[in-house]
């Protein structure tokens, strides 16, 4: 029996434990990724409600 036959053991998981998606980078990059999206929208939000309120 391959481990695909396998059932899950969550029947409403979408994924087998195995076949959970695995992101290539760190903690800390993921952190600063969104760090920056964080700011730089705030800043485009400031920008624009300078000029719309």
């Amino acid at each position: 029996m391959s481990r695909s036959d396998e059932k899950p053991s969550n029947p409403l998981s979408p994924y087998y434990p195995s076949e959970v998606p695995d992101l290539p980078a760190n903690g800390r990059t993921w952190f600063a990724v969104l760090f920056a999206a964080m700011f730089l929208f705030g800043a485009l939000y400031g920008f624009l409600a300078m000029f719309l309120f």
